[in-house]
């Protein structure tokens, strides 16, 4: 009998600990919530600044680690499978860069970054129909499906025009973020890809304590200062703004062997080719 009572008294307790872990849990969730006036105030503030609004403010926050990432390493069998169709190249090491050509592909590799070229610019596919920002999206998306089991967890980060057609961008993910550091740019053309420049790191998982990030109306309005002392005249349209991992500056050195990412955002406006990016962590742009 005695045991019974105390069975039952350790469950109410239980139940009583559940409610408050609950009760705690919603309340830090709305704390790392941006509110409704504060989105409100951000819009006001840029829009008599000169800078539209014309996407959704990230509302949602909680403290992000560091991410580690290495530089890969690629056996020749392993490009010419992934490049190269499987087809023998010819290897040009060098000082920085090594260069793998087979018929008119070229591949320059250096490190983490990649350019390959196709030797096809110039070439006029037989077809009546202009080419379509969906048929650029689709060679490069089928592209990326092919070669998926070396570079997993990309994602379409956007298609825009260009000069001689389309640039097509994917964009690396880890967990539910993406990893700006880890992109792949195919130029297309004349129906074809005519060029793919890419950069990418192998993530070892996540280094460090979580920190605290500045949220997404404080990086916007570190944005707009920076819009301000460049003095432009002209209206400003952000159209996407994003929360990612990236470098903090190109050329870091690598410690035993690791690149360690810092959660940014990065801003895109209609106006400005290049994203603006921003270290979530201090607020502060990122050169």
């Amino acid at each position: 009998m005695e045991w019974t009572k105390a069975k039952k008294f350790v469950i109410m307790l239980l139940v009583i600990l559940n409610i408050c872990l609950f009760g705690l849990n919603y309340q830090q969730k709305r704390e790392s919530a941006m509110t409704a006036s504060q989105e409100r105030a951000i819009f006001e503030v840029l829009s008599q600044n000169g800078i539209t609004m014309y996407t959704n403010l990230i509302t949602e926050y909680e403290p992000m680690r560091r991410l580690s990432v290495t530089v890969p390493f690629y056996t020749k069998e392993e490009l010419e499978h992934i490049f190269f169709v499987g087809e023998k190249t010819t290897v040009v090491p060098g000082n920085k860069s090594t260069i793998y050509t087979a018929g008119k592909k070229r591949l320059v590799l250096e490190g983490q970054k990649g350019t390959l070229t196709f030797g096809n610019a110039g070439e006029k596919k037989t077809t009546a129909t202009p080419m379509a920002s969906k048929e650029a999206t689709d060679l490069a998306q089928e592209y990326m499906d092919d070669i998926q089991t070396y570079f997993p967890d990309f994602t379409l980060a956007g298609t825009t025009k260009t000069e001689d057609g389309f640039a097509v961008e994917f964009y690396g993910s880890y967990k539910k973020h993406p990893v700006f550091s880890n992109c792949f740019r195919f130029l297309i053309s004349n129906h074809r890809i005519t060029k793919i420049e890419f950069t990418y790191y192998h993530v070892s998982g996540y280094f460090g304590e979580k920190k605290d990030i500045f949220y997404s109306d404080e990086a916007l309005l570190t944005f707009m200062r920076e819009q301000n002392t460049q003095k432009h005249t002209e209206e400003i349209t952000v159209n996407r703004i994003e929360l990612g991992y990236s470098l903090l500056k190109q050329g870091d050195i690598p410690e035993n062997g690791t690149f360690n990412l810092i959660p940014c955002y990065r801003i895109y406006t209609m106006e400005q080719k290049e994203p603006c990016l921003i270290n979530a962590y201090t607020c502060q742009i990122i050169k």
